[in-house]
């Protein structure tokens, strides 16, 4: 590019002021300079206007000398005036002609194709044509176009052609575009976006042509000093739906009637206002008569208006009786009834009473053994609110594929509007493909050509802004070509020197080979409203380690499937069928090497995620691990990423859904090492090896940083709602439901290198089965019977997987203000609100604890320890026996300050303790700790540990390390009592004792078994775990002859050894005190270590002659509570609801309506608002009425006996504008025909048919707007109870109400704090 020559001709867009620097801190995309004409000569009008003005104000002082020369020369003065006030007028008049005709026609400066000094370019359609488009060259594409590839260098400019009415069309056909040094390529721009319709697409086979360095093949790519600006028509992305939307509309059922008929008539009843299935009946019409009359009862008793479907199956005429086919030629409208013969497939819907007009009906003739094709029939209708759904009828059996219902409400409190995304733009970047896989290595796996085209970014790139382009077909099963890459970018935001932000908004990028968007030693970009949909490997990925400060806002994920590239990225057979990468015969294990695909994978804390969705991934939503070094391309550069003490970026109101292994899932690391003989796994599989504890700068030194889990909505994923490891973390404000399992925190890591931390989660709702059913396809692989109600749903796992909403692991952690609702066990399973990891190996902590929890009437189990079975196993591993928990305020058990602990650990127990035989629990006072046990030449080994005042039940622990040099066993103990420990084999050689959440003196007595004669070196030592070394000082332990000698002062350091039973016996008492969460004390780890050199054989159990000489009779050191009868009013969360819009307020409405022999079932009528029940008093129909924009009850009415007729008039004119209208009945009440006309005046989209006997529910508004949340269900008399459960938004501007005061939502707030964090 040129700047403007001396003549005054227009610049085009101005390189950087720097022309050889990559990028200008004035820059500004899509800008051209403004045409500004010289300015303009002083017209002669102006200059005698303004002279003669001059002449006026200094004649006028001498005007009373002459009065008649005076008046002359006014008059002449006047004159002067007037001819030049019309002068003045008429250049007005022109100069705005002219300026309306130059606005006209002047470009926009905003507009890259209203450039001036463009060229129209048309290279025609030439595949072997190489463009160079250079300095000097500023082309206009204003047509198709197909090249074999395009360079942009030196200042070359290409810009799209566009105009205002957005009527152009052009396609540009090329192998690759790459923009570099000074090249420019534009589609729009931020303040002018393209109207047009634009296509690029990328063509070529991967065995076709040479790569391009850097950029591989198939690609738009840009380089150092290039400029890539894409901005399409601006349009909402994504969004949650206002309403549930059914398969084939239908709120009840799939009404496609097909498959199985029985012989005869298939009919079914449908309800026209709500769309719910009535009846389900067969009628075998071809060999019994009766039948027929059954039928005809049907019919003739049935309500006018209601749907009818019917179709033959096999054959329906030999006993179809005459009178019948009368019937429902003359209610149902039907012209092929009567002439119905063997075998003849009839299809049919219609309405009773509604004649031929609404009917639709298909009739095949029978003829060599076939019906000759299908009969359909089908017919449209809408309910009552508003919702279009299509009835069918087939007699003829027809393979279809299923429909998913989506959710388009809050169930339950928790917020599960399914996601709806627009897939298409007004620019398409697409890489063409083959209609088969082709390439042998892909084919392995995929069936079609994964072969698409990608956008790939290398720093110092001048700018690069896409917003609302549409990406399809990208992507390559290779490393390093994806829909969008910015590849080792470094800063590009202001920190890296860029005045305007780097940022992707509003992309869709749908049917792609190789992830959505991967951020690559890359950061500051900011990601917003962009769609991932139908991809294969980790959607939205950071790669090495290194990424940081990057912002995901407002992005939705679905769809992610597995793909090759990593062995993250790998389903089961991928990740045993390909190993290239492993070294010698290892063959790698799906569950722990792959596996992991994602639709965020964060491989570094500080980046930001704010309102994401993520949805339908194999395994996880979104994955935060820990590179303890920079992997990849990064890990030349030898960088630290500090990853796992790295504070958390922002973390806000976020949701997972609908992912097998994980919603939210934050653990766990990458190989960083080559395959080798010592760890044959491939580099980069997914490891063990990584624990997050975040510290202020990332230093351990300094204090702990608490991660921040804020509005965190989690549903219906198989596995986990969320698994966080690590410590400090904090989950708030979070909903979870209809997973496995709702939400598991496992610690930092292994002791003693772990310090211990906080994990806490509160403010926070835990629903076990909503009433979100579910519908069997896609990721949802099992289904059953259950929830409140026992219905037929969808199933995380199988009918026997223990659903739990809390699971403990192993801690500490603390559960406080969170509600539990729906936990309810059935037959086959065990369903509780708290739970324990199954087959738990590890250590479990007494510290974690519980407090001002709430449990909803249907929680059956509010804790459950397991039972030998399906699942559980026998559940003997070490963490199994040892599971427990402290319910600090009663809120749990109705006992304050008491710990819930396995029936059957007698180390925690005392004569007062209370069994709970349903939960395989027992409640017990007390205080209590751990004792780590760590022994080497004898890993092996099972422990045995009794306490003395049980020794009928000893406690059997296995260890944790079968395969270690050491072995380890953590059991709880008791305060203040005395333990024995033995072994199944030689005592091992040596033993640590590690004193765990131990207080300053707290203490309990041990007794070691040995082989007689055994000889002891016993001392004290202080273990710092940061840096492995012991303290200077260490305290060696002496012997004493007898027990009375050893119990005289606890601390003193000294051992008691009975040779007559073989047990070594000490006091192990703390010294220091514990801070915080720690598990040790503040100077550091106590231990004793006893080494011995016995080397008998033998087995070293001394039960038998221990017990009964050290037998304690069991005593209560600390008595058990009185029990609370007093409901806790402070318990569980403060908050209803949980959605993703919480700057919404909502209003919880429920509707009761009952008739008599639901009454009489005890199923009582009601209108429940918020907190308050609104009862009957009497039969009739009750009306409360809210005010929308405060959602306070503004009045409710009953209406019995004689009052009934006045509903309609209330209804119509006594209820206020923008008010919220909650309608039940009780008892079979008289309802008009008119108060039809009522409802529709309160939001039905067409008059509803109401039963004169029957239960009305009825949720309406009056005001000039039509909610998405108007609802109407109807039963006849008899019918199973009828209920509405809605929570409806408060205070919209919809409404009419008044627009809210309220300061910035959060989100936004966050997003611009998250974009200037560096």
């Amino acid at each position: 590019m040129q700047d403007a020559d001396a003549r005054g001709s227009s610049p085009a867009f101005l390189r950087p002021q720097n022309g050889s620097s990559h990028r200008s801190s004035g820059y500004v995309p899509g800008r051209i300079a403004p045409l500004r004409p010289p300015l303009p000569l002083q017209s002669h009008a102006a200059a005698e206007f303004t002279s003669s003005r001059q002449e006026a104000r200094t004649r006028l002082p001498s005007l009373p000398v002459n009065h008649h020369r005076h008046q002359a020369e006014a008059n002449r003065h006047k004159n002067t005036l007037i001819c030049f006030a019309i002068s003045s007028l008429s250049l007005f008049v022109a100069l705005g002609i002219f300026l309306g005709i130059a606005s006209k026609y002047a470009p926009d400066e905003n507009c890259p194709d209203q450039n001036p000094r463009l060229k129209n370019w048309s290279p025609g359609k030439d595949p072997e044509k190489r463009v160079f488009i250079k300095k000097g060259d500023l082309f206009r594409l204003n047509s198709d176009a197909t090249v074999h590839s395009i360079v942009i260098q030196d200042g070359g400019l290409l810009v799209f052609g566009d105009d205002k009415e957005g009527s152009k069309n052009i396609t540009l056909r090329t192998r690759f575009i790459l923009i570099k040094d000074g090249g420019m390529l534009h589609v729009g721009a931020e303040k002018c976006r393209y109207k047009s319709k634009a296509t690029i697409i990328l063509y070529g086979k991967s065995n076709e042509g040479a790569d391009v360095p850097d950029f591989g093949k198939k690609f738009i790519g840009v380089g150092p000093e290039g400029t890539l600006e894409l901005h399409g028509h601006q349009k909402l992305s994504w969004t949650l739906l206002s309403k549930t939307m059914y398969f084939s509309g239908l709120a009840y059922g799939h009404y496609t009637f097909k498959k199985n008929f029985s012989r005869g008539l298939n009919v079914r009843v449908i309800d026209q206002d709500t769309a719910e299935i009535l009846e389900v009946l067969k009628f075998d019409t071809h060999e019994f008569s009766e039948e027929s009359l059954k039928l005809q009862n049907l019919l003739k008793n049935g309500s006018p208006g209601r749907i009818v479907a019917i179709a033959v199956g096999d054959s329906a005429a030999k006993n179809l009786l005459e009178e019948t086919r009368v019937t429902i030629q003359n209610l149902l409208g039907s012209k092929f009834v009567r002439g119905l013969s063997y075998r003849q497939a009839w299809a049919f819907v219609g309405v009773i009473g509604g004649g031929n007009s609404s009917c639709n009906e298909s009739v095949r003739n029978y003829e060599n053994h076939s019906t000759g094709g299908k009969a359909l029939a089908q017919k449209e209708f809408f309910t009552v609110d508003g919702q279009k759904f299509v009835v069918r009828a087939y007699s003829e059996w027809n393979d279809e594929n299923p429909q998913f219902p989506h959710a388009g409400e809050v169930i339950d409190g928790v917020d599960m509007r399914a996601e709806v995304g627009v897939l298409t733009r007004n620019i398409l970047i697409k890489g063409e493909t083959e209609n088969t896989c082709y390439h042998e290595k892909d084919c392995q796996f995929f069936t079609y050509d994964t072969f698409g085209g990608h956008i790939k970014i290398l720093k110092n790139f001048t700018s690069v802004h896409l917003s609302y382009v549409e990406l399809k077909q990208m992507g390559q099963q290779q490393i390093g070509s994806y829909p969008v890459h910015f590849h080792l970018c470094g800063d590009v935001d202001e920190k890296g020197g860029y005045s305007f932000k780097t940022y992707l908004e509003g992309l869709s990028i749908h049917h792609c080979f190789s992830r959505c968007v991967t951020v690559h030693a890359t950061n500051g970009l900011l990601i917003k409203d962009t769609i991932g949909y139908d991809t294969l490997g980790h959607c939205f990925f950071t790669e090495d380690g290194i990424e940081q400060r990057n912002t995901f806002f407002h992005n939705l994920g679905l769809v992610t499937k597995p793909g090759t590239l990593l062995p993250t990225d790998r389903n089961s057979s991928m990740c045993i069928g390909i190993r290239d990468k492993v070294y010698g015969s290892y063959v790698p294990v799906p569950a722990t090497d792959c596996m992991a695909v994602s639709t965020f994978w964060i491989s570094h804390p500080n980046n930001h995620l704010i309102n994401n969705a993520a949805a339908g991934s194999q395994d996880a939503g979104i994955w935060y691990l820990f590179h303890r070094v920079a992997t990849g391309d990064s890990h030349s550069l030898a960088l630290e990423t500090k990853s796992e003490l790295t504070p958390l970026g922002i973390f806000y109101n976020n949701r997972v859904h609908s992912n097998f292994k994980a919603g939210l899932f934050i653990d766990k690391g990458v190989k960083t090492t080559n395959a080798s003989v010592d760890d044959p796994r491939e580099y980069l599989c997914l490891d063990n090896n990584a624990r997050f504890r975040p510290h202020q700068d990332a230093d351990p030194e300094k204090p702990r940083v608490a991660a921040l889990i804020d509005r965190l909505i989690s549903f219906k994923n198989n596995d986990h709602g969320a698994w966080v490891r690590g410590g400090d973390i904090l989950i708030q404000n979070s909903g979870f439901a209809d997973n496995g399992i709702g939400l598991t925190f496992a610690s930092d890591g292994s002791f003693p290198n772990d310090e211990g931390a906080s994990q806490e989660v509160s403010e926070s709702l835990f629903i076990g089965e909503s009433k979100n059913y579910g519908f069997p396809g896609g990721q949802n692989k099992y289904a059953g019977t259950g929830g409140i109600d026992n219905k037929a749903r969808t199933l995380p796992r199988n009918r026997t997987f223990p659903i739990r909403g809390f699971q403990i692991y192993d801690g500490p952690i603390h559960l406080t203000k969170c509600t539990f609702k729906n936990f309810v066990p059935t037959p086959d399973r065990f369903t509780s609100a708290v739970g324990f990891l199954m087959k738990n190996p590890w250590q479990m902590t007494p510290k974690n604890n519980i407090s001002l929890v709430k449990f909803g009437p249907n929680v059956s189990l509010k804790a459950f320890f397991g039972k030998p079975g399906p699942w559980f196993e026998e559940g003997d591993l070490d963490g199994d026996k040892n599971s427990i928990f402290h319910d600090l305020d009663g809120s749990v058990t109705d006992y304050k300050d008491t710990y819930v602990g396995r029936m059957d650990n007698y180390l925690i127990q005392h004569p007062e303790c209370i069994n709970i035989t349903e939960w395989s629990g027992v409640v017990c006072s007390g205080t209590y700790a751990q004792v780590y046990v760590q022994t080497w030449n004898g890993q092996n080994l099972s422990m045995i540990i009794v306490r003395d005042e049980y020794p009928a039940n000893p406690m059997v622990l296995r260890g944790i390390n079968q395969r270690a040099v050491f072995q380890q066993y953590q059991p709880v103990v008791m305060l203040q009592k005395g333990y024995t420990i033995h072994w199944n084999g030689k005592a091992p050689n040596v033993t640590y004792l590690y004193l765990i959440n131990f207080n300053k003196n707290d203490w309990i007595r041990v007794g070691l078994c040995y082989q007689p004669n055994t000889d002891f070196v016993i001392v004290l030592e202080t273990f710092q775990r940061r840096s492995s070394a012991l303290s200077n000082k260490v305290e060696r332990y002496m012997p004493v002859s007898s027990m009375m000698e050893l119990e005289k002062n606890r601390s003193d350091k000294k051992f008691y050894f009975d040779n007559s039973t073989g047990l070594l016996f000490l006091f192990l008492q703390a010294k220091y005190n514990r801070d915080g969460h720690s598990y040790c004390s503040s100077q550091g780890c106590e231990r004793i270590k006893i080494v011995t050199k016995d080397s008998a054989k033998g087995v070293s159990n001394c039960m038998a002659k221990a017990y009964p000489k050290y037998y304690q009779g069991p005593t209560v050191i600390k008595r058990m509570p009185v029990k609370t009868t007093v409901p806790c009013t402070k318990c569980g969360t403060t908050q209803m609801v949980f959605t993703s819009d919480p700057q919404k307020n909502y209003l919880l409405v429920q509707i009761n309506s009952s008739g008599k022999k639901e009454l009489s079932r005890g199923q009582q009528a009601f209108i429940f608002v918020n907190d308050t029940m609104y009862s009957f008093k009497d039969n009739g129909i009750l009306i409360v009425v809210v005010d929308a924009c405060i959602g306070t009850v503004s009045g409710n009415k009953l209406f019995s006996g004689v009052d009934i007729k006045h509903v309609n008039g209330y209804l119509k004119s006594g209820i206020p504008q923008r008010s919220i209208v909650l309608l039940s009945t009780r008892g079979d009440a008289a309802i008009s025909n008119n108060l039809s006309e009522a409802l529709m005046s309160l939001g039905t989209a067409k008059p509803p048919y109401l039963q004169s006997n029957g239960s009305l529910a009825f949720l309406g508004f009056r005001g000039n707007f039509k909610p998405s949340w108007i609802k109407l269900f109807t039963g006849s008399a008899g019918h199973e109870l009828v209920q509405i459960e809605k929570y409806i938004p408060l205070q919209l501007e919809e409404y009419g109400c008044a627009r809210a005061i309220r300061s910035r939502p959060k989100d936004l707030q966050l997003l611009k704090k998250a974009t200037r964090s560096h």
